[in-house]
Order: C-alpha cells, then structure tokens, then sequence
C-alpha cells in the first residue's frame, strides 16, 4: 500500500467500481460508528462501576456482537482500498504481470472464501433463530449479528472478484 489510509482514495472510473466503493465505504462508516456506540457505551459502564459500583448489565455481551459486526463491515473497504496485509516476500523479485497474476489469484480466493463464509452464515443465522439461542444476560438474540454480519461477507466476496479482475488486466488497485 503506496498511501497511508488518511490519504482520499478516488473511486474506479467504472460504474461497477464506483458502486462498489461508495457501498464497501458506507459499511464502513456504519461500522465506525458502532464502535463509537460501544465505546460510549464502555465509558458508560465504567462511569457506572466507578459512581456506583455496578456497570451497564450485559455491557460485554454487546461489545462482543458490536465488535462482531464492525470488523466484518469494515472487511470490503479494506479490500476496495488494497490495504489487507500483503506478504511479497517471495516474489519481491518478480515481473510486473507475475504479481497482478497472484494479486489477482489471491484476490478471487478471498472472493470465494467470502461467498463460503456469506453463504454458511444465512445457514448459520437460520439455525440460530430456529434454536432461539441468545445472549446469556441481556437474552439478544445471536442470530441478529450474523444476519448483520451476511451482507458484509458478500459484499467482500464482490469486491474481492472485482479486485481480482482489475488485477488480471494488470491495473493497480
């Protein structure tokens, strides 16, 4: 990654690559502002624990499904912006069309690692409801983050096969 993530990144030419980058970055921002929420929320508890020696009940259970749901929002603008970790330990030395060829490999099996993870996730968010599993103080029910957390998946799935097709015509990402 050439520019530090503070640097404004232009969107593709392409209308494909425009939607995709406007969407992947407006999960983001949704994704930020959970983490606001459960940082507010973190101050709030402990605020609590220290005015009256009891925090928020079940403060951590929604970390944990905030977090859950944060990260993977954030997942497709990371790929949009090609800042996933990259080692190019071994083909430092390698052509220009030899690395666009494995960028564009590892690209597409990010892309259906993601379609796999999207996939068992409706799965798994069925089965969770059916079950009625949830939370262990508050009740929440468990299925709610992996229903939030689906539509990240695929979109990372979609800008990974776009990255990867960008990356097989030899463009920069």
């Amino acid at each position: 990654m050439a520019e530090s993530l503070g640097t404004p990144l232009p969107p593709p030419p392409d209308a494909i690559g425009r939607w995709l980058f406007h969407v992947s970055r407006g999960f983001a921002a949704v994704g930020g502002l959970i983490l606001v929420g459960i940082a507010l929320m973190s101050v709030a508890s402990i605020a609590s624990r220290f005015l009256t020696s009891k925090g928020l009940q079940g403060d951590f259970e929604l970390v944990q499904l905030g977090c859950a749901v944060a990260v993977a929002a954030f997942l497709p603008w990371g790929q949009m912006r090609g800042s996933h970790v990259m080692v190019d330990f071994f083909t430092e030395g390698a052509g220009p069309r030899t690395k666009h060829v494995l960028d564009a490999l590892g690209a597409l099996l990010l892309a259906i690692c993601a379609a796999v993870v999207a996939w068992r996730m409706v799965i798994g968010t069925l089965e969770l409801r059916a079950s009625q599993e949830s939370s262990m103080l508050l009740g929440v029910p468990t299925w709610y983050a992996t229903l939030l957390m689906t539509p990240s998946f695929v979109l990372l799935a979609l800008t990974a096969l776009y990255g990867a097709r960008g990356k097989w015509q030899g463009r920069a990402q």
